[in-house]
């Protein structure tokens, strides 16, 4: 991984960017790797984490993604020299998961563009509470919309805009206690027709392997007998059950 990622960085060095490119801030880049939530768990990608959220959780995984001064710590990257890096690491992996903080705070249109245009296949992690018209452009995402334990309050009528415009789109809900089930209950009401996930909600520092799968257990049980959740899918966060809880993976 060491040698991967000194090869992304020369060619960046390496890329000559247009001055009219918009840098994008980027606190990490890593991969290949296995995406670890969701729908699309499993499957081989690269991962591009951009800097900046419009909420801050209580129990948020990647709060140096946010938290105050973050912004001035990332790499501003223009979009030609992100693809460049993420080609240079890639291995033969041709997917890209954007993520956050929440992606959708930037223009990322000029990035998606060039993606595509190399034949990346494109994925975000978001929130759904921004609705920028690029994301019809994105081959897929997953909104997560946050639950009570976070802190944060949901905007259904921005949600139900993203998901409208994204051509395939996947809803997870991470499930700490009994109010965050009522709501992934909910979510499920609202939006039937898009896939949803409930995911174990996962303390970082606190929670290990046996206390994920512990609560993982009985939140499939729970889900199991309920009518009203249909076709849900029930998941842990694989990368951390392989890695634990720990950046660049």
């Amino acid at each position: 991984m060491r040698d991967a990622s000194k090869a992304m960085r020369d060619a960046s060095r390496a890329t000559r960017d247009p001055l009219t490119e918009r840098r994008l801030p980027v606190i990490e880049m890593f991969g290949p790797t296995l995406q670890g939530e969701g729908r699309v768990i499993g499957l081989k990608t690269m991962f591009v984490r951009l800097a900046g959220c419009d909420y801050a959780c209580v129990w948020c995984d990647t709060k140096y993604a946010w938290e105050p001064g973050q912004l001035a710590r990332s790499e501003p990257l223009a979009p030609a020299a992100i693809v460049a890096r993420l080609e240079a690491a890639a291995g033969g992996c041709r997917r890209v998961t954007l993520s956050g903080g929440n992606p959708a705070l930037h223009d990322l249109a000029p990035l998606v563009e060039q993606l595509k245009a190399r034949g990346w296949r494109t994925h975000m992690e978001t929130q759904g509470s921004l609705a920028p018209a690029w994301l019809a452009e994105i081959d897929s995402a997953t909104f997560s919309p946050k639950p009570p334990s976070s802190g944060m309050r949901t905007d259904w009528a921005v949600l139900a805009q993203a998901l409208a415009l994204c051509r395939d789109p996947d809803l997870k809900v991470v499930v700490f206690d009994e109010d965050d089930y009522a709501y992934a209950v909910d979510v499920h009401g609202r939006f039937p027709e898009v896939p949803l996930t409930l995911q174990v909600g996962n303390r970082v520092g606190e929670d290990t392997a046996a206390t994920l799968l512990e609560r993982l257990n009985r939140l499939a049980d729970r889900a199991l007998g309920d009518s009203r959740l249909g076709d849900v899918r029930v998941l842990p966060q694989m990368h951390v059950l392989i890695w634990g809880n720990r950046r660049g993976v």
